[in-house]
Formats: structure tokens, C-alpha cells, sequence
């Protein structure tokens, strides 16, 4: 897994988290633990964290219901350079519009707009026109982020004469990736 882009997040209690497109990152603070030092269980619409504390004793960093549904079988996490990664795969096939998360957890708004980067969640440039539109609407139905759907609007007119490749398909990692 290549190092995470937390941009168009915000940050929890015990976690750093961002969110492209197509995928939410989420980064928690390893110290010298291992792989074998986490729990990770993620399913279509929860996922829970929880760490080695003490002995057999073992502290939840992350739990709870997720914002949006996930496709689980692309979810994967691994633990690098002192961080525990986990990418959640967004479930594309509810539309764009489902798909501009606020927070990891349902009802959490951690999102801080201020810092969002239209081109850096939707990629537009790289995306088929249809996507590109979709993506644009999402940003713009999204907490009131107006210039953010003004870059994204911008950025998508720009790259209209670009040819977009399609969606490619990342292997499955499954929940249990990590050790």
C-alpha cells in the first residue's frame, strides 16, 4: 500500500483520516507496534479498531457504524512507517452524490472543509466525462463547499479534451491483510 494522501479529511479521537473518490484513508498512529498488535474487522458498514495495550488487554481506537458503506473485499490495511493504514473502499454503486464523506463514523462531521482540494478527492482529470460530472455534482451537494465545486468545475472544464481511462480494479486485500 503506497503512503496515504489524507487530503478532503479531518481527524478523530485517535485517527487521521482523508478520502479521494474512490477510496477513505484512515491513519492511526502505530508507535513500534506491529501487525499482530491490531484488530481490524471491517465490514460493509462498521469497522472496528483496537490495539494491544498490555498484555492480553486491548484499547479501541476506532469503532462504530461507518458514514457510508464499503465494499469489503477492497478494504485492506497494513501497518508502515509507524502508522496503522487502512483503505476503505467506497461502494461506487450508490452514485457520487453518496459518496462526499463528512467523517469515518455515522454522525461525526470531522471534515475540515477549509483544507478540501476538489482535484485531489475526484482526481477529475483522469476520470471519463460522466464521471468527471458526477464527481463535480457530489462536491457540490456537499456541507456548502462552494468553492470547492468551483474548483471542481473548473478543473473538469479544463480537462474535457483529455481522454479518461476507466476505473481499474485493485486486487482484493481483505480485512485480515495486516500481519
Amino acid at each position: 500500500m503506497a503512503a496515504p494522501s489524507l487530503k478532503n479529511g479531518g481527524s478523530g479521537a485517535h485517527y487521521r483520516w482523508g478520502q479521494s473518490a474512490r477510496e477513505v484513508t484512515i491513519a492511526i498512529n502505530a508507535g513500534s507496534r506491529r501487525g499482530r498488535d491490531f484488530r481490524v474487522e471491517i465490514n460493509r458498514s462498521r469497522v472496528s479498531v483496537a490495539a494491544r495495550s498490555c498484555g492480553d488487554e486491548w484499547q479501541h481506537l476506532l469503532r462504530g457504524e461507518l458514514q457510508r458503506p464499503v465494499l469489503t473485499d477492497e478494504c485492506e490495511w497494513s501497518v508502515e512507517d509507524g502508522s496503522l493504514i487502512i483503505a476503505l473502499a467506497k461502494d461506487g454503486r450508490l452514485g457520487a452524490e453518496a459518496e462526499w464523506w463528512t467523517g469515518v463514523l455515522a454522525g461525526e462531521d470531522t471534515l475540515e472543509a477549509r483544507t478540501a482540494d476538489a482535484v485531489a478527492y475526484a482526481a477529475l482529470e483522469g476520470l471519463p466525462e460522466e464521471e468527471r460530472h458526477l464527481a463535480t455534482k457530489a462536491l457540490a451537494m456537499s456541507s456548502g463547499l462552494d468553492a470547492v465545486h468551483a474548483l471542481a468545475a473548473k478543473a473538469a472544464a479544463a480537462s474535457d479534451g483529455a481522454g479518461g481511462g476507466g476505473a481499474g480494479s485493485r486486487a482484493g486485500g481483505g480485512a485480515g491483510e495486516g500481519a
